[in-house]
């Protein structure tokens, strides 16, 4: 028997479903366990489900420890866009998103060992990965048309990381605004936000900066950068992180123009890159890696970046060698369109846009907030007589407004 593979990034996602407690039975067909009973019970129920998305999931809760014949939850359950008014003697969980081996095969539901037997006993032991924690699932879509089918086709969702890890995080730790009055735009940034203005923050440094979840925001005046002879005038947009500044240096070096060695200090080290279009990142090791939660606000817009824009000329190209850099798998159609999403392990979306070329237009969105209420969030703006760049429009699900900053810089306000 023959399976196709393919490594890839699955995106966080939710499922409503009933769970069991699972013991393999070597004695038992997989058409006649325990997986396959609990699939026979849910199955008539699929009506109940409000926001399903299309497809359908078997998921096995395990973990790297886990042992072949050990016990486990079994989720049979359907994939959804939103977790409302669950069904009784049903669950919702979210997952993360990560970093997956994709067996696809065809066959019969009792052909299924195969394909997991293929999985540890050959791809895994050749491959440049150990298994991964995380959620290990069958995915079941159109192709699927029955257990007894030999020509149904299935995917198993594998999670996996890389034996050897890269020195960069596929995430964005911060993003850098560069301002020319740093207290006018710490008060623009907090009153948008509703959030306080924190004067210790407002200490003669060349920064001020908001702890928000996942991704956070620093205003950059470029104060001590003036100063400096050997500056290049780079202003970095992204943070990436790394847990070792030396390692990311060395990795960089054979990947990007990088504009100098490590700069050092107490608590935390960074440089600064740039991709081949001239787009200036910065990789920064801190002794801090506290996450934060949602800040408490009186705004209708969130303390929350939900994307960050990247600005390229040539998508196919960026995408390649920004998927390269995170050591994450490239989706070739999506690098057809003109906005890519890198993936990330949590925060802020890493968005590729091609638009603003293509338009040739003479502006650049640089990131957006999230709101629950997009009419809500264009008013309190309007209140306040911040300026807007263009009307509040919505196209199918989406709907989104730009400000203008007091330096015009374009920050999206999203509700999705």
């Amino acid at each position: 028997m023959s399976f196709e593979v393919r490594i890839a990034w699955k995106g966080p996602f939710q499922v409503v479903g009933e769970k069991i407690r699972y013991t393999p039975e070597d004695d038992t067909v997989t058409s006649e366990n325990e997986i396959s009973k609990l699939w026979l019970r849910f199955n008539p129920r699929g009506n109940e489900i409000r926001h399903f998305e299309g497809r359908c999931y078997g998921i096995s809760l395990i973990d790297e420890a886990y042992a072949p014949g050990q016990s486990f939850d079994y989720i049979a359950g359907a994939g959804v866009t939103a977790m409302e008014d669950i069904p009784e003697n049903m669950i919702g969980q979210s997952f993360p998103g990560g970093l997956y081996c994709v067996v696809q095969r065809r066959g019969t539901i009792d052909e299924i060992g195969a394909a997991y037997r293929f999985f540890e006993e050959n791809w895994l032991p050749n491959s440049e990965y150990w298994r991964g924690t995380g959620a290990l699932f069958e995915l079941y879509d159109e192709r699927y048309r029955g257990n007894d089918n030999p020509d149904s086709i299935m995917e198993l969702w594998f999670p996996i990381r890389r034996k050897q890890e890269l020195p960069i995080e596929n995430r964005i730790a911060s993003l850098f605004v560069h301002v020319t009055d740093l207290r006018r735009a710490a008060e623009w940034y907090s009153e948008l936000l509703g959030l306080p203005l924190r004067e210790e923050r407002l200490n003669g440094g060349p920064v001020y900066w908001f702890d928000l979840p996942g991704t956070g925001l620093v205003l950059d005046s470029n104060s001590g950068n003036q100063s400096n002879p050997n500056w290049r005038q780079e202003k970095p947009f992204v943070m990436f992180p790394t847990r070792d500044i030396d390692r990311a240096h060395a990795y960089l070096l054979g990947k990007a123009d990088v504009f100098s060695d490590p700069n050092r200090y107490d608590g935390m080290s960074y440089f600064n890159f740039s991709d081949p279009e001239g787009n200036a990142s910065m990789v920064c090791w801190t002794q801090d890696n506290q996450e934060y939660g949602l800040p408490k606000s009186n705004s209708p817009i969130l303390a929350r970046i939900s994307g960050a824009f990247i600005n390229v000329r040539e998508m196919s190209s960026s995408a390649a060698w920004y998927v390269d850099l995170l050591g994450v798998p490239l989706d070739e159609r999506a690098s057809e369109q003109s906005v890519y999403s890198v993936p990330v392990t949590r925060g802020a979306d890493l968005l590729l846009d091609h638009n603003r070329y293509l338009k040739q237009d003479p502006f650049e969105y640089l990131f957006m907030f999230d709101t629950d209420d997009i009419q809500a969030a264009y008013d309190y703006a309007a209140n306040r007589g911040m300026e807007f760049h263009g009307e509040l429009e919505t196209y199918a699900e989406v709907s989104f407004f730009i400000l203008k900053d007091p330096d015009d810089n374009l920050i999206m306000v999203c509700q999705s």
